[in-house]
């Protein structure tokens, strides 16, 4: 089996880039990577402060993250998402991204970086082909009829998502 790893972690330190691109622009700050332990991806400085950021990925469905990593990975055999039709699809990425929240703010394993370094930032890039205002009603939706344990590592949680040919970013309140 071909070792996908690397092509994931230049994906998140790609996102982790992008992010603090965005952050510091948006809040006039200068934090840099100082250090990626992996998890989190990236232990980030700034002139006051340390922080951290983790990287999780929501795709539309596990299909999706399939044909794409497999395309991506060198020497993997491409194996494409299926055939048409597709049914349900924003409620099936918003089962997916409201997975992809509980999962990374009930994660225990965060505790100690949370302690060392206060809490951290969570991007989650949005990985679904057909994104738009609709999707972003069923995630609201279902977000809202989630029970989320947070224990409270994360200060704050951005979705990046693709619009007019960039990446843009968007901080994301879960009540």
């Amino acid at each position: 089996m071909v070792d996908r790893r690397p092509i994931q972690q230049a994906h998140e330190q790609a996102y982790v880039d992008r992010f603090l691109a965005f952050f510091n622009r948006a809040y006039h700050a200068d934090f840099k990577v100082i250090s990626e332990p992996n998890p989190p991806e990236a232990v980030i400085r700034s002139s006051r402060s340390i922080r951290w950021v983790e990287v999780s990925t929501s795709f539309w469905n596990k299909a999706y993250a399939k044909d794409l990593y497999s395309y991506a990975t060198p020497g993997e055999a491409h194996k494409p998402v299926g055939q048409w039709p597709f049914q349900d699809m924003d409620n099936t990425f918003a089962a997916n991204f409201v997975s992809v929240v509980k999962k990374k703010l009930e994660k225990k394993s965060y505790v100690p970086w949370r302690d060392q370094h206060g809490p951290g930032y969570l991007v989650i890039p949005i990985n679904h082909p057909w994104f738009d205002e609709r999707t972003v009603m069923c995630m609201k939706d279902a977000l809202a009829a989630s029970t989320i344990n947070d224990i409270g590592c994360f200060r704050s949680i951005y979705v990046a998502f693709p619009s007019s040919n960039t990446i843009k970013f968007s901080r994301l309140t879960t009540k």
